[in-house]
Formats: structure tokens, C-alpha cells, sequence
């Protein structure tokens, strides 16, 4: 197995540090986060939405995909868990990392195949169906933890260079994470909202049982939307890794809570509304620390969160009819 690296702190302070102003700076930096959490929201919502599931697992695929990525663009000798051969891979960033969301995506594929299509048909209840996935999360973050080791480790050992835009200081790899990042979202909204099955996710999201009576195969559209959510989680865990300037085992299922509450500030079961969530809950977390102390930035997100439930409890985008 690579040894694990622990970020550099003076490399791991570029990923949110440098401007001359620093509101913007951090508003800026809000932005950023905001999109990258939105690649994994969307995903949770969707599942949510066609499902009504409450995905505890989903965390870890976000920490799975930066493990992917890290062991295919890892040079050195590294092991697979359970195989007793080391493994010289160094494939160059971009490839393992189309490589790593590819296999997430399949793991998606899979989960829904072999788990949650015959919890469903079993008809077993959502409660008990919770419940297993939140005995999957700490499976999987026990294999990650077991395979990488508790310490952060990095994608990448260079430095990113900064580049100064007015009072706000910017990575190059930051700029190009965010527009992967909106474009993968645009890709979604225009999946949605222009294709068949976009439109058929969206029914299923509605409707279930009307939308199978309109000759709508429901088990299919929810395994593309798990194929979906999968392939965006691994994508937002390696921009957020490349972002972050490193990863540790555990990074998804801190930011579950913040995926969870990005879904339900903007709506649950709305995709939209998830990007919505995710971008005030990022915005809110980053810009509240030039005020109070850092430790307490998803604190005040999260207090957002009850304060805009208290006054619209269907979300910001969501449908008073979900309520209840």
C-alpha cells in the first residue's frame, strides 16, 4: 500500500487563502465549495425523489472516487484490500480520474442491482431500507479507512499556482473544478428537462405509481438515476480532494450532513433545489468565518437551514404537498 502523505499546511492554506478582500475572497470561495458540494446533492436528491430513500451510503461513494482516482494515479507500489499483489498503475491525473467515476458509476449500477431493487421488491419499508444504508456507510468507510490508512493523502503533489483577479486571489485548478463542475450540472438540468428519460426521471420523481401506468418502466429510470448519483458523487469527491489539496477516509461522511442539509434547504426530491441549497449552504459556511471562528461555519450553515425551514418548511424550491 502507498504511504499516505499528510498536505503540506502551507499548500493545504491555497485552497481558501490570498485574496486582498476578504469577504469576497470567502464569498468567492463559497461558490466554489457550494459547486462542488451541488455535484453530490443533486445526485442524493434525485435518488430521494424517485425513491423517497435517504441515502446514509452516499457520503462514502463521494470519499470513493477520490480513493479511485488515488490509487490509478498513484506511481508508487500500492495493493488492492484482499489481494496480495502490489500494483504499479500511474496512469496521468485525467484518465484515472474519467476511470475512477466510470467504476463509481458501475458501483452505483451494482448497489441498486444487487441491494435496493430487491429491498423494493420485497416492498420492504423505507425505515428498515434507512437503516441498511446506513449500516453500508460505516461498511464502506471502515474498507476505505482499512485501505488507505487514517491519515489525509493527496492526488497530486504540486503546487497550485495562484493567479490574482481584482481582491480575490484564484487556483488554476479551482477555476477549472468549477467549470467541470457547472458543467457537469448543466449536463444534468439539460438530461432533465430535454431528453426521454429525463423526463421519464422526473415523472417517476412526481409519480411513481402513475408514471408506471403511463408505461413507464420505474426499475429502470431508478437504476440510471442511482448510475447518476454515483458518477457525480466520485466526481464531486475528486474536485473537492484536487480542491481541498487532499482527502482522508472519512471526508463523505462529514459532508453528508451538509449534502443532506443542501437537499433539504432547497427542497427535497428537487434536483434544482439541491444546487440551490448547496451554493447557500457553502456561501453561508465560507462567509461566516470572516465574522466567527472557522470550527463553527457548517454550525451557522446548518442553523440557516432551521431558520429557512421555520418560515418555508417545503424548502426554498420545493412543493408544499411534500410536506407531511
Amino acid at each position: 500500500m502507498a504511504e499516505a502523505t499528510t498536505p503540506d499546511p502551507e499548500v493545504a492554506t491555497t485552497a481558501t487563502g490570498g485574496g486582498t478582500n476578504l469577504l469576497l475572497q470567502n464569498l468567492f470561495n463559497g461558490v466554489v465549495f457550494g459547486l462542488l458540494l451541488a455535484l453530490a446533492s443533486v445526485g442524493l436528491s434525485l435518488i430521494y425523489g424517485t425513491t423517497a430513500l435517504s441515502n446514509f451510503a452516499h457520503g462514502e461513494m463521494v470519499t470513493f472516487g477520490a480513493v479511485l482516482t488515488w490509487f490509478l494515479a498513484t506511481p508508487q507500489p500500492v495493493t488492492v484490500p484482499l489481494v496480495p499483489v502490489e500494483f504499479h498503475i500511474g496512469l496521468p491525473l485525467i484518465p484515472a480520474a474519467l476511470l475512477a467515476i466510470a467504476i463509481s458509476a458501475a458501483l452505483g449500477w451494482v448497489q441498486d442491482k444487487v441491494v435496493w431493487s430487491q429491498l423494493r421488491r420485497r416492498r420492504v419499508g423505507l425505515v428498515q431500507q434507512m437503516i441498511v444504508s446506513i449500516g453500508l456507510s460505516l461498511a464502506l468507510v471502515n474498507f476505505i479507512q482499512w485501505w488507505i490508512g487514517g491519515r489525509p493523502v493527496r492526488l497530486t503533489t504540486s503546487i497550485d499556482p495562484r493567479v490574482q483577479y481584482g481582491p480575490i486571489s484564484v487556483g488554476n485548478v479551482t477555476l477549472i473544478s468549477m467549470a467541470i463542475a457547472i458543467t457537469a450540472l448543466l449536463g444534468v438540468a439539460f438530461f432533465l428537462q430535454r431528453t426521454r428519460l429525463g423526463r421519464a426521471t422526473r415523472a417517476v420523481s412526481d409519480n411513481p405509481a402513475l408514471a408506471s401506468a403511463s408505461g413507464i418502466k420505474v426499475d429502470s429510470i431508478i437504476r440510471i438515476v442511482w448510475v447518476m448519483a454515483a458518477g457525480l458523487a466520485a466526481l464531486g469527491g475528486i474536485l473537492l480532494a484536487l480542491y481541498q489539496q487532499g482527502f482522508s477516509f472519512d471526508d463523505g461522511t462529514r459532508l453528508l450532513l451538509m449534502m443532506f442539509a443542501a437537499v433539504t434547504l432547497g427542497g427535497l426530491g428537487h434536483p434544482y433545489g439541491a444546487l440551490v441549497g448547496s451554493l447557500v449552504i457553502g456561501i453561508v459556511a465560507e462567509v461566516s468565518t470572516v465574522w466567527l471562528p472557522p470550527d463553527l461555519k457548517f454550525a451557522t450553515a446548518l442553523g440557516i437551514l432551521i431558520i429557512v425551514l421555520l418560515v418555508r418548511p417545503q424548502g426554498i424550491l420545493g412543493k408544499a404537498e411534500r410536506v407531511g
